[in-house]
């Protein structure tokens, strides 16, 4: 959750997922069933799992011929037998649940590095077999992106790698060139990296005006049925906060940011089943947040605050897998149940605020089918409140809606509006610098008020 700024301010929320340049897609048509909550009785010794087999698969399979296919399958790594078998959920020796394997399967379809994935159970001379199939995707990308609008270029060049020599690890260097600045950017992520379950998540950028070096170390919720979960983060920033007003293509103040910030969250399951659960966590953390006009004399200021608080998520789970929605060539699972989160967190004078406060956010999102696709709403509120009534404060709606008239092509619409108020130095809503195509230039709108939409129609040959 967004928490508390030092004056108070919690800045708009993004969701920014850590290597945000995993993308999820596959081929074949956008809808699958998912396996359905069964599960075997316990009672019956013929449903005992007797063993696991992994049918491991190149990008290519092995009937389809030609240089291409030689060349690709020689060039790319195979995922690691030890890659998949930590994303299972269930073992030898225990009773094949079919609820469990569709949890699996949504495990390794989140690696982001397989375009097809499929459990199921064979009946053998030996007793049941649990057969995992997976097929691999290509997983590595150039990234080069170049545009120019408005009379200003921009351009990105960079190498991503997915599944780093078949282990799962998510790699990524990339040099981005602005109007703004000019980044050097490096990223890591591993999930699983210690012990098996803990995953690991690195990021530094070498910025024109600054920099920043980020970490994470988590334990994930591994599946709906999972008891519990952490996480500890930290960020520190050292950069220039440019801050455009009206249109005008020049900045009207520039303005050099400290910022640090450690955080710490612990979740528990108050009930959980393959339906959907109830989840309790508490989450707290320490901030240093300061700002000074580019250039002035004098001490750079350090103010540091801390927060902390409970909050408490409840999910109805019902999935799809659904292929070419946010890639071309990879299964995905999408969610379109209820999620509803609630949040408090408390910012008193002892921590180093202004006044007392509490800062409370909701989250919400809701999906469901429509005519040839599916769609969902999401939804966010948050903000400070203190003595004096609100301090500062965010609304977020979203809208979006897929459909997939035939196999090979699919229709996006998206709509967003949002409200700000109060809002950190270069946090304000800036729809010219990274939303698709334009015919404008950058920070031709920013302010404190947005409503953004895009549609998108795609062919894959």
């Amino acid at each position: 959750m967004d928490s508390p700024h030092p004056r108070g301010v919690v800045a708009r929320a993004r969701l920014r997922p850590w290597l945000a340049f995993l993308a999820l897609g596959a081929a074949g048509p956008l809808f699958a069933q998912a396996p359905a909550d069964s599960a075997a009785s316990p009672d019956s010794a013929s449903q005992v799992i007797r063993a696991v087999e992994l049918e491991r698969r190149d990008i290519f399979d092995p009937d389809e011929h030609g240089w291409v296919a030689r060349l690709g399958n020689a060039l790319h790594v195979m995922t690691r037998p030890a890659a998949v078998r930590r994303e299972l959920r269930f073992a030898p020796g225990e009773v094949f649940d079919s609820a469990k394997a569709a949890e699996s399967e949504r495990n390794l379809r989140a690696l982001g590095i397989f375009r097809r994935v499929r459990i199921d159970s064979v009946r053998t001379d030996s007793g049941l077999v649990a057969r995992v199939l997976t097929k691999d995707g290509w997983s590595t990308q150039v990234d080069y992106r170049f545009r120019s609008a408005g009379g200003q270029i921009e351009f990105t060049i960079g190498l991503i790698e997915k599944n780093f020599l078949g282990t799962a690890t998510a790699a990524a260097v990339r040099y981005q060139k602005t109007t703004d600045r000019s980044t050097v950017a490096f990223a890591f992520r591993r999930p699983r990296l210690i012990a098996g379950r803990i995953g690991v998540g690195a990021q530094y950028e070498d910025r024109s005006d600054g920099r920043l070096v980020a970490l994470l170390i988590e334990q994930p919720f591994f599946a709906l049925t999972s008891p519990w979960a952490f996480g500890v983060s930290g960020e520190d920033h050292d950069e220039r906060v440019l801050r455009f007003y009206d249109g005008q293509p020049v900045a009207r103040d520039t303005l050099s940011r400290r910022f640090t910030i450690a955080r710490g969250a612990a979740a528990w399951a108050l009930s959980a089943s393959e339906r959907g659960f109830v989840r309790l966590g508490v989450q707290a953390q320490v901030r240093r947040d300061d700002f000074i006009v580019e250039g002035a004399p004098g001490p750079f200021p350090r103010t540091v605050t801390a927060a902390a608080g409970p909050y408490l998520v409840w999910n109805r789970a019902n999935f799809l897998v659904a292929t070419g929605y946010a890639g071309f060539a990879r299964e995905e699972d999408v969610d379109l149940g209820a999620t509803v989160r609630f949040g408090l967190m408390a910012a008193p004078r002892a921590f180093g605020y202004e006044r007392d406060g509490i800062a409370p956010l909701v989250i919400a999102r809701l999906g469901g089918r429509v005519p040839l696709g599916f769609g969902y709403l999401e939804g966010l509120a948050g903000g400070l409140y203190d003595s004096s009534g609100l301090d500062s404060g965010s609304v977020q709606l979203a809208a979006t809606v897929v459909l997939q008239p035939t196999r090979h092509q699919v229709g996006i619409l998206h709509v967003e509006g949002g409200w700000i108020e109060n809002p950190l130095p270069g946090s304000e809503f800036d729809l010219g610098l990274g939303h698709g195509p334009r015919a404008f230039r950058s920070h031709a709108f920013t302010g404190d008020r947005s409503i953004f939409a895009t549609a998108e129609y795609r062919v894959t040959v």
